[in-house]
């Protein structure tokens, strides 16, 4: 073979050699660019779910605590909402997210709340006469009602109707209110036996008065042998209970007893303004406020036994023509 075909044959298989080794290292790269892991995609952001935050204010019954706290996290469970409670809460703490917030005592600054916070609903159990505006609304409670059936039942569950009552002297119509509660049961409400007096008994003192003043109290009403005493929360007391306990005397309240109390309480009446919130909970949430509905009234803490079912029941019906608007509490006839 002539040495010019040779170069030619070695030029050929350079060549062909050249191209397998380009086509190898080709394909190597595009499996090496097949391999390369691709950048995760980031992450969507977390929205914080929107709130429901019950402002318990300082001293909240803890009957009606209790209550709120379990209804509101199950209606905000219902509508995807997360449930919240605090103390108090300022203007500037009224973010976006705050869907609904309920108050269970009247914020004497509801009005600068409510307008620095348009898109939130304000729920409110209050006593005062206040027109809500487009996003608050009102559950209305009436002390007077809670007044009126403690002077009812302290009468209608004692015999000789003998029942009394502490009462607060700053508040006018407490007075009127508690006898008329009784009147409304018995009318003159005379004992039969002696003593022959006409009940119930009562006496008034400041509402900041000490301990001692209260015992005196339950003791001048207590000389005419009552069964059963009202005593308003703001004579509540350690001592108070623990002489009362020495007598025969069983205790009407309007606010849940302490521990001190509760072997002679009797029952307490209530207002419930959280089950009210039910019946326009999804018109709030929608944000259709500007609502004002009565709160309800509730015996409770009725354990002891010292008030019968069917005593509750006469008692119940009552409560419902409170509630119904058919009795005037300040009315001298009651009726």
């Amino acid at each position: 073979m002539s040495l010019m075909r040779k170069k030619a044959l070695l030029f050929m298989l350079l060549v062909i050699i050249g191209s397998l080794f380009i086509s190898c290292k080709g394909k190597a790269d595009q499996a090496a660019q097949s391999e390369t892991p691709t950048s995760a995609p980031l992450p969507t952001p977390t929205i914080a779910a929107d709130r429901v935050v019950l402002i318990t204010g300082d001293t909240p019954d803890a009957w009606t605590l209790q209550q709120a706290s379990t209804t509101l996290q199950e209606l905000a469970a219902s509508s995807g909402l997360v449930f919240e409670t605090r103390t108090a809460i300022q203007s500037n703490e009224i973010t976006s997210d705050v869907k609904v917030l309920v108050f269970l005592s009247h914020p004497q600054n509801l009005g600068s709340l409510s307008n620095s916070a348009p898109a939130t609903q304000f729920i409110v159990i209050s006593d005062q006469d206040w027109a809500p505006e487009n996003n608050v609304n009102i559950i209305r409670s009436d002390p007077k009602n809670q007044i009126f059936m403690a002077g009812y039942a302290s009468v209608m569950l004692a015999e000789n109707f003998r029942g009394g009552g502490l009462l607060i002297s700053e508040n006018s119509d407490q007075t009127t209110v508690f006898k008329n509660g009784a009147k409304y049961f018995c009318g003159i409400c005379n004992a039969l036996i002696t003593p022959l007096n006409q009940y119930p008994i009562t006496k008034e003192l400041s509402q900041t008065s000490q301990p001692a003043d209260w015992v005196a109290a339950f003791d001048e009403i207590n000389l005419s042998t009552i069964l059963y005493v009202f005593v308003p929360p703001q004579a509540y007391s350690a001592d108070l209970f623990n002489h009362i306990a020495q007598t025969n005397v069983k205790v009407i309240g309007i606010s849940s007893p302490p521990a001190e109390a509760q072997t002679i309480w009797a029952g307490t009446f209530l207002i419930d303004g959280i089950t009210p919130i039910k019946d326009i909970w999804n018109d709030v949430v929608a944000g259709n406020g500007g609502k004002t509905i009565n709160a309800s009234l509730y015996l409770a803490d009725v354990q002891n036994g010292l008030i019968s079912s069917g005593r509750q029941m006469l008692l119940q019906q009552v409560i419902n023509e409170l509630q119904a608007g058919r009795i005037y509490t300040l009315n001298p006839l009651a009726e």
